[in-house]
C-alpha cells in the first residue's frame, strides 16, 4: 500500500546530488540532469523516492543512455515509449529511499511537463498544499470507489 509521507526535503537533496553525480559519471557532464517530483519540493507529501529527469539531446543519446542505465544496475519500468523510458533502481516494488530515473528526449511535451509541474509548485505554494490533499484523497479511496468522472472533477475542484 502506498503510504504518503512528510520528506526530509535536505536529506533528500543530498542524496540527489550523490545520484547526480553518479550519473554524469556514467552519461558525462553535458547531459541535463534534474531533481523532479516530490522529493524536489519543500513541505511536499510523497513516497520519499527520488524522482531525476535526464534529458537525451536525440535519439542516439537516449538509446546509449538506456543501456548504459541497465548495464549499472537500474531496471526498466513499464510504459516506455519512443521518447520515454523509466527506470527504478530496484525491481521489486519500490519505497522510501529508492530512485526513480525518467529519461525523456530533451525540449519534447513529455520533458517540459516534469518541469513545468516542479516550477509551479515551486511557485504557487497554495497550489502545492492543494495538490497534497488530492494526493491523499485519491489514496483513500480504493480502485471500486474512484472512477474517472469523480477524479476530473475533484481535480477540476483543486486547479
Amino acid at each position: 500500500m502506498v503510504e504518503l509521507i512528510k520528506q526530509n526535503f535536505d536529506e533528500n537533496c543530498s542524496t540527489y546530488l550523490k545520484f547526480k553525480n553518479l550519473l554524469i559519471n556514467l552519461l558525462g557532464d553535458n547531459v541535463f540532469i534534474e531533481h523532479i517530483g516530490s522529493t524536489a519540493i519543500p513541505n511536499m507529501l510523497g513516497k520519499n523516492i527520488i524522482d531525476i529527469l535526464i534529458g537525451a539531446n536525440d535519439n542516439n543519446d537516449f538509446e546509449n543512455f538506456s543501456k548504459i542505465l541497465v548495464n549499472n544496475g537500474f531496471f526498466v519500468g513499464k510504459n516506455s515509449t519512443e521518447i520515454y523510458n523509466f527506470f527504478a533502481s530496484k525491481i521489486e516494488e519500490t519505497k522510501s529511499g529508492d530512485v526513480h530515473i525518467h529519461l525523456v528526449i530533451n525540449h519534447t511535451e513529455r520533458f517540459n511537463d516534469f518541469l513545468i509541474l516542479k516550477e509551479y509548485l515551486l511557485n504557487n505554494k497554495k497550489e502545492c498544499v492543494d495538490y497534497c490533499n488530492f494526493k491523499k484523497y485519491i489514496l483513500s479511496k480504493t480502485l471500486i470507489e474512484l472512477n474517472i468522472e469523480e477524479l476530473k472533477a475533484s481535480m477540476l475542484q483543486i486547479f
